[in-house]
């Protein structure tokens, strides 16, 4: 199915393995671009990944996605009355990746390696990884979940773009039934240039009034 947040003349590199049906699409990397849709005349701005300049990496197969807020609670008091005070801090995501873990290219990605750290020679379908130390880069990251409406026969979708996520592989678990799996950790901090963590995005046949 066709991507309606990822733009440009670039590559978007797909990691071996099957997408689990009705899951959205995760892929990082790239540049943050707004995106108009010409079906819509009003100012409504999209953000989303552009991989002319630098690629953009798509996840296969993964499990449940959560993407939890972290706020800094303190207590104020003005004229002996007290306020509960909460200021966000950031967003954070772990998801379980399965095959994936197999698949060199991305988990360079993930440990934040130099280029050369990593080797491939497609003759004979070899590939080396060496892990050294951590990088602790910031990549954008966005979630497309593509779904079918019953009153529509288009593609409906929902966007969620972090600006500044950092991404950080954990442990890596060898299962004799299910295979390689890893829990990859998202840190999505603040934007100074977007002035915001998160844009979500929808698109569907319904109103919403």
């Amino acid at each position: 199915m066709a991507l309606f947040l990822v733009t440009g003349d670039g590559t978007t590199y797909q990691s071996q393995g099957a997408l689990t049906a009705n899951y959205p699409y995760v892929l990082f990397g790239g540049s943050v671009t707004s995106i108009s849709n010409p079906q819509c005349t009003g100012g409504i701005t999209y953000y989303g990944l552009d991989n002319s300049l630098v690629d953009v990496y798509r996840l296969n197969c993964y499990q449940d996605i959560t993407i939890s807020p972290t706020y800094h609670d303190w207590e104020q008091f003005c004229d002996g009355v007290r306020k509960d005070m909460r200021q966000l801090q950031s967003y954070s995501s772990t998801m379980t990746l399965t095959q994936d873990v197999v698949d060199l290219k991305m988990l360079r990605l993930f440990m934040s390696q130099p280029s050369i750290n990593y080797e491939q020679d497609l003759s004979c379908n070899i590939e080396s990884l060496l892990i050294s130390e951590l990088c602790m880069d910031e990549v954008p990251i966005l979630f497309e979940h593509h779904y079918t409406n019953c009153d529509s026969d288009e593609t409906e979708y929902l966007g969620i773009l972090g600006f500044n996520a950092t991404l950080s592989l954990g442990d890596i678990t060898i299962d004799p039934n299910e295979g390689y799996s890893a829990e990859l950790t998202v840190n999505i901090s603040y934007s100074q240039t977007y002035g915001a963590y998160l844009a979500l995005m929808r698109k569907d046949s319904v109103v919403l009034v």
